[in-house]
């Protein structure tokens, strides 16, 4: 039997012993863990974004993120927690996104070496690009369809897919989650809808999320569901033929920061519902960002003793704006903002009321939105050619 000093690099409770160790120094410097995020560390004029063992420090003031770089480092009192720690300058490349600054407050956002590594993995680094990742017919398990039959592995490539999807490429984000539903028994259909994603990214390899943000600080929300969509596509007798897919973007100061693209957990009974749900999912997020908007604005940008306003359209720091949520479903939008109950609807109004109040005292609004014009549509279904670039140019850029 051995009794272990220190944890060791590569055990499983090393991640844990390191995050300890690491907020520990950081709370030593002054530095506030965020109550939603504990891996966001805040002081004034300073956050420390933490990933694993890999940070980002950002703030207004150069010179006192140098000063408290070089204090993690450097300690005079042995008590004090200290770092072995490497300075890589400006954000150049963080967990293999490469982050450009293309313009006067405007970024780009590429990982192009992935897309390279994915290609190669599955052998279509010769391919023909294609002009969208997916069909317009959803992709179901094709339980009696040919077995995958192809060199290379499908779970491999789906996990880089997804980390590409999840980080720099959202308009892939669909295609890819509709594929890894089926990592554990893929058909030859999954393989060549796969492949489809990758000639996709052959034509798009260079090509990223093109971040030009507004002076607004406004966070809003897009959200749509395709009801019942995979109905004539996987077996009538199997429940997940009437599952609907939840889609939706939020966007922060008019840039993309975080989407969802996922099969609703509970059978909706019409349209409404499946809109509904996939409102109240979003409005989990939302609300949460909102939180830590706040957080920020406290402990980062102002004085913790002052008085939050939420419901203005101010354009600095002193207010958070009020949310609008965009809803093409009309009996969804009335119904959450609605101020009662009906017999019909009952049967979701525990997990899916809990926002109505945020709703109510007008930190969020529910808007409606023409389906034309909804963003969060390309996150639920595969579009046709047209609509899809249209609406990949107002969330990607390009």
């Amino acid at each position: 039997m051995l009794h272990l000093q220190k944890s060791l690099y590569g055990l499983k409770q090393a991640p844990k012993t390191f995050f300890d160790k690491l907020q520990a120094g950081l709370r030593e410097r002054g530095f506030e863990s965020s109550s939603l995020d504990p891996c966001v560390f805040m002081k004034k004029d300073i956050i420390c974004v933490v990933y694993v063992d890999d940070t980002i420090f950002a703030g207004p003031d150069s010179v006192a993120i140098e000063r408290e770089i070089k204090g993690l480092g450097v300690s005079d009192d042995e008590h004090r927690h200290k770092f072995e720690l490497r300075d890589e300058g400006e954000v150049g490349d963080f967990l293999g996104i490469r982050i450009e600054k293309t313009g006067d407050k405007e970024f780009n956002l590429t990982q192009t070496g992935l897309i390279d590594k994915v290609l190669r993995a599955s052998g279509m680094n010769e391919s023909r690009a294609c002009p969208t990742p997916a069909v317009t017919t959803a992709l179901g398990s094709d339980k009696e369809g040919e077995a995958f039959d192809e060199d290379w592995e499908y779970a491999t490539v789906i996990g880089m897919l997804m980390f590409l999807a999840g980080n720099s490429r959202p308009d892939i984000a669909f295609a890819v989650h509709q594929c890894a539903r089926f990592t554990h028994c893929p058909k030859q259909s999954h393989g060549i809808a796969v492949k489809r994603i990758l000639r996709y990214l052959k034509g798009t390899a260079d090509q990223g999320m093109h971040l030009c943000p507004t002076q607004d600080l406004q966070v809003d929300c897009y959200v749509d569901a395709d009801f019942a969509g995979l109905w004539g596509i996987e077996h009538d007798q199997d429940p997940i033929s009437v599952k609907s897919r939840t889609g939706y973007l939020i966007t922060f100061m008019s840039c993309p920061l975080l989407w969802v693209s996922k099969l609703q957990t509970q059978i909706a009974l019409s349209t409404m519902e499946s809109e509904y749900i996939a409102l109240s999912q979003s409005m989990r997020e939302l609300i949460a960002v909102r939180e830590v908007l706040k957080e920020i604005r406290e402990k980062v940008l102002g004085d913790a003793k002052t008085q939050l306003q939420y419901r203005t359209h101010s354009k600095t720091f002193k207010a958070i704006p009020q949310s609008q949520v965009h809803e093409d479903n009309q009996a969804c939008l009335k119904f959450s903002t609605m101020p009662k109950m009906s017999p019909r609807t009952k049967h979701i109004a525990i997990p899916y009321h809990f926002f109505r109040s945020k709703v109510e005292n007008l930190e969020i609004q529910v808007v409606s939105i023409d389906t034309n014009n909804q963003l969060a549509d390309q996150f639920t279904k595969g579009l046709p050619e047209e609509k899809f670039v249209r609406d990949r140019k107002r969330l990607m850029g390009w």
